[in-house]
Formats: C-alpha cells, sequence, structure tokens
C-alpha cells in the first residue's frame, strides 16, 4: 500500500506541471500561427468552424514535437520542486530506491511514447498538404480533393505521366499526358487527353491525340479518339500521387511500399533518404521515454537549482537533441551512414548518457 501511495503522490506532483508545459506549448504555437494566418481569416470571412477544422489538421504535427519538450520541462520541474522541499532525500532515507522512484515517471514516459507513435502515424503524414489546400479553399483558388501539376516516372515501363490536375475523390485526370519512350531513349508515342477515368481497374482516357513517332517522318501521324482504353498503362491512381509526396507526408507503409517499387525499378538514389525516414518514424516517438530516462539523474542532480536552472537544463537538451538529430539524418540521406543508425542515433546517446548517469547518482 505504501508503495500505491508514493506511485500516486510522485504521478500527482509530476502530471500538474506536464498539464501546464502543455497548455504553454500548445498555446504559444497557436498564437505563433495565429501572426500568420489572422489575415487569411479575416479577409475571406473564413467561420469558426472551419478554422477549428484548420488547426485540427495542423496541431498533431505541433503537438508530437510539444510533448517531448513537455514532459522534459514538467519532470525537472517536478523534481526539482520535490528536492526544494527535501522530499526526495527522505524517500531515500526511506529505503525507497532511485529505481522505485524512476518506475512511475517511466511509465508514463512509455504511455507518451505510444501516444505520438500513433498520432505521428495516423495524422501528422500529409497534414501541411491537407492544411495548405484548406488555407487556398479559404481563399477560393483551390477545391477540396484536388492535387495539381502531377509528374510520374515509371522508368520500368519506360513512360512519364504529367497531369495538370487529378480529383482524388472522382479518381479523374485532367489533361494528362503520358510519354512513351523505346529502351534507348528515343520517342515512341505521345499520348494527349482531354481527361481520363479509373474506371474498374483500368484507365479510359477521353478526346485523345495520338503522335505516333516511330514512323520516321518529319510530322509524326496523329490518330484522334473519343474514347480509348489502353491496358498496357497498369499505373494506378494511388501510384500516381505517390510518387509526388515528400517522404514526411508518406505514411510508414507507404514508405515501405515506395522503397520496394524504387529498388525493384533500380532507382537507388533517394532509397537511402525514404530509409531514414521510415526508421526515424519509429525512433522519433521514442525520444519521450529518453527524455525521462535522461531527464530523472539530472533532475536529481540539479534539483537545488530550482525552476530556473530546470529550464536552462531543458533548453540545452533540446537544443543538443535537434543539432545531432539534424546531422545524422542529413548524413543518413546522404549514403554515409547506416540509415537504421541514423534514425536511431540520438536515442542511443540518450541512452547512453542516461544510464552513466544513473549509475553515478545510484
Amino acid at each position: 500500500m505504501r508503495l500505491r501511495i508514493l506511485d500516486r503522490y510522485l504521478l500527482r506532483e509530476f502530471l500538474l506541471p506536464l498539464i501546464y508545459c502543455l497548455d504553454a506549448f500548445a498555446l504559444l504555437w497557436i498564437v505563433s500561427n495565429l501572426f500568420g494566418t489572422l489575415d487569411d481569416f479575416i479577409d475571406n470571412q473564413v467561420g469558426f468552424g472551419q478554422i477549428v477544422r484548420y488547426y485540427l489538421v495542423t496541431f498533431p504535427e505541433a503537438l508530437v514535437q510539444i510533448v517531448p519538450m513537455s514532459l522534459l520541462l514538467g519532470l525537472l520541474f517536478c523534481l526539482a520542486n520535490l528536492g526544494k522541499h527535501h522530499e526526495l532525500l527522505a524517500m531515500r532515507a526511506g529505503g525507497v530506491s532511485l529505481t522505485r522512484i524512476a518506475t512511475p515517471l517511466l511509465a508514463v514516459g512509455l504511455l507518451a511514447t505510444l501516444l505520438v507513435l500513433g498520432v505521428n502515424e495516423l495524422f501528422v503524414p500529409g497534414a501541411k498538404d491537407r492544411a495548405g489546400n484548406l488555407m487556398r479553399q479559404f481563399r477560393g483558388k483551390a477545391e477540396e480533393g484536388i492535387v495539381e501539376n502531377l509528374f510520374f516516372n515509371n522508368p520500368r515501363e519506360n513512360r512519364d505521366w504529367y497531369i495538370r490536375r487529378y480529383n482524388t475523390q472522382t479518381r479523374e485526370l485532367e489533361n494528362p499526358e503520358i510519354h512513351e519512350r523505346n529502351p534507348d531513349g528515343t520517342p515512341r508515342r505521345d499520348i494527349y487527353a482531354d481527361r481520363a477515368r479509373w474506371v474498374d481497374g483500368r484507365w479510359i482516357f477521353y478526346d485523345v491525340d495520338l503522335y505516333d513517332q516511330t514512323t520516321g517522318a518529319t510530322s509524326p501521324l496523329v490518330e484522334r479518339h473519343a474514347t480509348i482504353v489502353f491496358p498496357h498503362l497498369t499505373e494506378r491512381p494511388n501510384r500516381l500521387v505517390m510518387e509526388n509526396k515528400k517522404p514526411s507526408a508518406m505514411t510508414s507503409r507507404e514508405l515501405r511500399g515506395t522503397i520496394r517499387s524504387l529498388t525493384r525499378a533500380n532507382r537507388l538514389a533517394h532509397v537511402p533518404k525514404l530509409r531514414v525516414e521510415l526508421h526515424y518514424r519509429y525512433a522519433f516517438p521514442l525520444t519521450c521515454l529518453m527524455v525521462m530516462w535522461l531527464g530523472i539523474p539530472l533532475g536529481l542532480q540539479t534539483n537545488r537549482g530550482g525552476a530556473l536552472r530546470s529550464v536552462g537544463v531543458a533548453i540545452a537538451l533540446v537544443i543538443a537533441y535537434h543539432f545531432v538529430t539534424n546531422i545524422a539524418l542529413a548524413l543518413g540521406g546522404g549514403g554515409h551512414l547506416p540509415p537504421p543508425l541514423a534514425a536511431w542515433f540520438t536515442n542511443l546517446i540518450f541512452a547512453g548518457v542516461g544510464a552513466v548517469l544513473f549509475w553515478r547518482i545510484r
């Protein structure tokens, strides 16, 4: 029973500053974001419901960055407060081990890791694109579900697609162009259409002009069709869109599929960057647990400095984390580090430093 009471007490002392930090960081992010969007909201008479929708789309990306910082700062505030009133000293004098004190705090870090993992996978990929599309809709310059200026290269089949507009809801292309090449790279056939639709697993093209480049004539032979189907065009709609996504906008499943497609096509230039992004998708959420692992011994060592020192330690750790992470990811994307090592490098450093600090104060 005594240990259960201790758990509840430690969690209460930690969760209160954690909530304050989360609220403060979230409010700071919203206010800073409003500086860039408020004029658009006012000029385009955007309703309150639409503004809420915009922030529901954009906030998850900020949340996954806020949670680790809030955990670290809340933890250091908690330990500083407990140290100020000599409660940590009383716990240790009463026979409570450092491991026992750390267990409920690390459990919170583990739960936060799972939360960030879920949010980072379900809501963050594509959030910037959705937010940008919403803003264009507010300005009257875009429609929901419309992707503009798609380009897709299929090196295995020696053809390129260019699509002016693609409606993701109706799977309809506007003004698609397809340029087919021979294996040696010379032009074979060009397809220009007014529109195309994906129906029953095939593309149906409307108002089509076909330019046969294999005749050797000065002017290529032109065929015109009101409607035509090309069974050999097997590129599915999702694949056309995927090629134009940034790695950060892909889900883990999409990243794995893109890596497989590029590897099969022997297009290996972008594969290291995609693999780094895939591994980092799982490494980043673990930062929540790592900041707790590192913050507990640091907080126990610096608890006499009070809140101001806690803030300084938190800021220094956040800067160090981002500095080392950005360097490691850049090296991994450039092929100078193995992708798994590049993605997990900072967490490995935090884990090692935390273990040393725990050993020193045990």
